[in-house]
């Protein structure tokens, strides 16, 4: 049997030797694959030849028609014990329904004590899922009887958090009876292709969103609209089964007041294996690639800004503060028993909001002081990870400065101790734990 290498592999191998002697070239192979992908998974901005009966004017016109359809749908539904259950009842769209929330609720930044308005929410399973995560869920449907069924959900799970004051509201399909900014967040599970105005449900959700809102959605991809599965549901059912177009979507989305349109390029059905002997080899780009070539088919999701999002300390990005313990020299004297006061001065030199104003809340950013014995070897022993809190004067923003007046408290035995200043979002993290410098103070206690 010959040992001679295929002629595949052997091209492959040559390739990667010029690629590692010359990195230049290994620079413009990847821009070029990245253009490539870039190519492949770009919308298609040919508009959809809708059918007279999906035309806007004629939706327009039907819309009250249309959402009394709704209605029926779910006063009718046969089983209603299976629409309770999703989406564990359904048992060949399980995986699916779960990779669809774990990108949406990715792709909202979501923390907990959110305010999270699910629009279409049917009976209401995936606000459930938010509320047991910790967010208060806002629960909008055309279908009374659809957010009655979601209602009853809730109250058959005893670990329902009743403490964040869940609602349920059956709307007019035409405005959400909620004041402006009220929502951190509105996610939409295949529900928006439903909707006859469109334009006019963007209104809404924009109004309803303060600037940093995000909209995040998943629909149907082309060709839907026209499916056999979507037009014998039409002529059962008379609901509507609409066509989304990212161009027209993105259109009416920044006359909404959004100002930007994402697609998240993931595609649950082009997900492939790859044997762990083929990882790095010319395998492992072939799959990358298919799967980016596959974008836009099956499952779309879809993301709404309006204006820029910041990251908070709930949900904290880069994490940098300077500590500077003011006119201390590094090492203070304290009598024994006696408290000593100082001040801090704290620099957010990161690219997130310090939150100090949502108290006993996750997130909730103070000026911590861990306490040691200073034993001459770092860190010295642990007398007290949680010795002191002291409060921010206000939430700071990226480049903001404060001062905090600390009043450190008494220490009942004499020696050397050694203070370390962190700022800690509470049940979250301390900075430190994401490389932001802490600062030391060395305090002898006569």
């Amino acid at each position: 049997m010959s040992n001679e290498p295929t002629p595949s592999r052997s091209t492959y191998g040559a390739l990667r030797t010029v690629a590692r002697r010359a990195p230049w070239l290994r620079r413009a192979a990847r821009r070029f694959l990245v253009a490539l992908i870039r190519l492949a998974g770009r919308p298609r901005k040919t508009a959809f030849d809708r059918p007279d009966h999906l035309r806007p004017e004629l939706l327009l016109e039907q819309t009250d028609q249309l959402n009394e359809a709704a209605e029926h749908y779910f006063a009718d539904y046969s089983d209603p014990e299976f629409i309770l259950g999703k989406p564990f009842t359904e048992a060949e769209n399980f995986p699916k329904r779960l990779f669809d929330l774990g990108v949406l609720f990715h792709s909202l930044r979501l923390t907990p004590h959110n305010v999270v308005l699910e629009l279409g929410a049917g009976t209401c399973w995936l606000s459930h899922f938010l509320n047991r995560y910790g967010c208060k869920t806002v629960s909008v449907d055309v279908s009374k009887t659809a957010v009655d069924l979601g209602r009853e959900l809730f109250e058959r799970d005893g670990q329902t958090r009743w403490d964040l004051e869940p609602e349920f509201i059956a709307y007019d399909g035409r405005r959400i009876p909620l004041p402006d900014a009220s929502c951190d967040k509105i996610v939409i599970n295949d529900a928006f292709h439903h909707l006859p105005n469109p334009e006019e449900i963007l209104r809404e959700m924009a109004r309803l969103l303060p600037q940093g809102g995000i909209v995040a959605m998943s629909e149907p991809g082309p060709g839907h609209a026209e499916s056999e599965e979507s037009l014998r549901e039409v002529r059962e059912t008379g609901v509507l089964e609409n066509e989304i177009v990212l161009s027209e979507l993105e259109e009416m989305a920044l006359r909404a007041g959004f100002t930007e349109v994402a697609l998240v390029p993931l595609v649950l059905d082009a997900v492939q294996e790859i044997p762990v002997s083929k990882l790095g080899k010319a395998e492992e780009a072939e799959a990358i690639l298919d799967q980016w070539l596959r974008l836009g088919r099956g499952t779309r999701y879809i993301v709404l800004h309006k204006g820029r999002w910041l990251p908070t300390t709930q949900a904290p990005g880069r994490l940098d503060a300077r500590i500077e313990i003011v006119g201390s020299g590094g090492s203070a004297e304290v009598p024994l028993g006696a408290p000593f006061p100082l001040r801090v001065r704290v620099t957010n030199r990161g690219d997130t909001r310090w939150l100090a104003t949502i108290y006993e809340r996750v997130g909730w950013t103070r000026l911590g002081v861990h306490l040691y014995r200073a034993t001459g070897a770092l860190p010295g022993e642990l007398v007290d990870f949680d010795w002191l809190r002291a409060s921010l004067p206000f939430d700071m923003e990226p480049g903001d400065e404060a001062t905090v007046e600390v009043e450190l408290p008494p220490i009942a035995e004499p020696g050397s101790y050694r203070l370390v200043f962190d700022l800690v979002a509470e049940g979250v993290l301390w900075f430190a734990q994401k490389d932001s410098p802490t600062a030391e103070l060395t305090l002898e206690v006569v």
